[in-house]
């Protein structure tokens, strides 16, 4: 996670220093960065939310999913009831017209920075318990869009007007991101889909429809999903060509180690490789000597003294 507050990386160090002639010599090292990534399942049924905008009668009824990856593209489906009203005092119909549309995806990233001794805030009663660290709160926008057509509007009926859109949102071409994170230290990110939209009120005679005229009137309804941002879980694992080994495929023994070798320019390492698993040949420092016989029936085996520590 590469964060504006905090950077999380996972990383391989391995050293080893060599020796010759008992001599150790430049150690060598190895320095790997691992690809440590998050990853949830996401749900088939898409989720619902319902939000009602007072003092007026628009209900906003949206379909979205709520695992999101960040490459793809994902739909919201939004509905708009209510957007209509009979006057009856001066006999008109009242409309709502939507004007404008904005989503934009919000990344917030938490985490507490550790105050020392020195710099810590001083306290006056005894009783007060000293504060850990200072919290802070950075948020970014990694996608947004502002839309002013593409909707469906039917003001046939003054009972059943509605709004119709589908609207496409995903992450920028080139954002900078960190998946949703909680962890104990106070480190947490989360993510949120923000939609802005911006309605004006219209009026018409009953009897003229046609006849539309602007009052002047308008407002901002803005609605908040909150959205969980995880990388893909991709084809899982292969059990057939990454399957563990089974107890069947286990040697009898684990292969033996010898002394120290020293290696010259003319040796390679094929020559000094040990014997094969099932036969362990003794040297002349006492290692045990064990030769495993094969017959029709049952096995005999070398008596031996158990191999050192």
């Amino acid at each position: 996670m590469d964060g504006p507050l905090v950077v999380v990386s996972y990383e391989l160090k391995a050293e080893a220093i060599p020796k010759v002639a008992g001599t150790p010599q430049t150690p060598v090292q190895l320095k790997k960065v691992l690809d440590v990534k998050r990853s949830l399942g996401t749900s088939e049924l898409p989720h619902h939310s319902v939000r009602v905008f007072p003092p007026t009668n628009i209900k906003a009824s949206a379909h979205y999913p709520h695992i999101i990856h960040p490459i793809g593209t994902y739909n919201l489906n939004l509905k708009l009831d209510g957007i209509s009203r009979h006057n009856t005092n001066v006999d008109t119909i009242e409309y709502w017209k939507l004007k404008k549309l904005t989503w934009r995806l919000e990344e917030t990233a938490k985490a507490v920075a550790p105050a020392c001794g020195k710099h810590s805030p001083k306290l006056e009663g005894a009783d007060q318990q000293p504060k850990k660290g200072l919290v802070r709160t950075e948020t970014r926008v990694i996608g947004e869009k502002t839309l002013f057509s593409g909707w469906k509007s039917n003001y046939m009926s003054t009972t059943d007007s509605s709004i119709e859109l589908e609207l496409e949102y995903n992450l920028a071409k080139h954002a900078k991101f960190a998946c949703d994170t909680k962890c104990r230290d106070g480190t947490e990110v989360t993510h949120q889909l923000m939609v802005e939209m911006v309605v004006s009120q219209e009026w018409a005679p009953v009897n003229k429809p046609a006849l539309v005229t602007h009052t002047g009137v308008g407002r901002i309804l803005r609605m908040h999903f909150s959205t969980i941002l995880t990388e893909r879980a991709g084809m899982g694992i292969s059990w057939d060509t990454e399957a563990p080994p089974i107890y069947q495929d286990v040697p009898p023994s684990p292969p033996a180690y010898s002394h120290e070798t020293f290696l010259d320019g003319e040796s390679s390492i094929a020559e000094l490789m040990e014997e094969p698993l099932d036969s362990m040949i003794g040297d002349s420092d006492g290692r045990a000597s064990i030769n495993t016989h094969s017959s029709s029936d049952q096995q005999s085996q070398v008596d031996a003294p158990p191999p050192p520590a």
